[in-house]
């Protein structure tokens, strides 16, 4: 799996949140030098990475800013692979941590559910792509709760993990919740980086990333989605699938993790975890600064 051995040598969200709130707009980061222009600079790869022509450059990725950012800001995990050149860089023992994965679990069931069609263990009709179209680009619960329960429940769930080798995370105790299944940074970065490598066939995998590509502004239970990955720079072409909930374990969690760049180049995963004292409003700002930082970071 291309990125998977470099970034292990390197190395060493139901509970889903009742609250409804409205879309998010980004507060201004306390960071004197974490000013952007503009929502859409904030997100932004530089031209040059971005262009096809960075394909025979190996750029460093820093993400040092980042790391500090987020270490200020409660538990964070932060990953990120170039699949171009192999190089992975995370923040370390914050993106082994295991926190409660929300709604970035429905990826996982989504991509399981679609490897036993293509080996033709399951057939899936139109209820079952409207379901998942629902669960990926609205985020919707309802439709996940569905196609969990008529998938296996947690076995769906354990089968993905075990499949993609992600030994950091873990089927969630209580089989009614979905969405309390643990994960870490970097075993959704090697979820990813192993689907892209061509853990389906190419048309599930463009199906799948397709839709994650379509992520609703607002999702189905009204909370705003554009925040940390997402809403930014649409030369980016960002896979975005976003997770929110309280208060498993006692803590509020925001994630946002996406596949971005020409030729879904780079795999960015940002998870928190912080005191359901704190309100969404510390997620969002922590998701979308460190989101900021990180991409900042992808440069020759």
């Amino acid at each position: 799996m291309r990125g998977r051995a470099t970034a292990q040598a390197l190395c060493a969200l139901g509970l889903v949140a009742s609250l409804v709130v409205p879309i998010w707009t980004p507060a201004s980061p306390s960071l004197a030098h974490a000013e952007a222009s503009s929502p859409t600079d904030a997100l932004r790869l530089p031209e040059e990475v971005v262009g096809a022509d960075s394909a025979d450059v190996e750029p460093p990725v820093n993400i040092d800013a980042a790391s500090v950012y987020a270490a200020g800001r409660g538990m964070a995990g932060v990953a990120v692979l170039d699949r171009l050149t192999g190089s992975y860089v995370d923040n370390g023992a914050g993106a082994h941590t295991a926190m409660g994965s929300a709604s970035v679990i429905k990826v996982l069931m989504a991509e399981e559910i679609l490897h036993r069609a293509a080996l033709g263990q399951i057939q899936l009709g139109p209820m079952e792509y409207s379901r998942m179209e629902a669960m990926l680009v609205d985020s919707n619960d309802p439709a996940a709760s569905s196609l969990y329960t008529q998938f296996g429940g947690a076995g769906l769930i354990m089968a993905a993990l075990t499949r993609h080798d992600l030994s950091e995370s873990a089927a969630p105790t209580d089989p009614q919740y979905w969405g309390n299944t643990k994960i870490t940074a970097y075993d959704v970065m090697t979820f990813y980086d192993s689907v892209l490598d061509g853990s389906l066939p190419a048309p599930s995998r463009d199906y799948l990333f397709g839709l994650l590509r379509r992520l609703a502004p607002i999702a189905s239970d009204g909370f705003g989605q554009l925040f940390g990955l997402a809403g930014g720079d649409p030369t980016l072409n960002a896979a975005v699938k976003q997770g929110w909930m309280c208060c498993l374990d006692g803590v509020r969690n925001v994630h946002s993790t996406a596949v971005l760049g020409a030729q879904d180049r780079y795999v960015v995963v940002i998870l928190t975890q912080y005191p359901p004292s704190l309100l969404w409003e510390h997620g969002l700002t922590t998701t979308t600064e460190v989101a900021r930082l990180v991409l900042g970071g992808l440069s020759h």
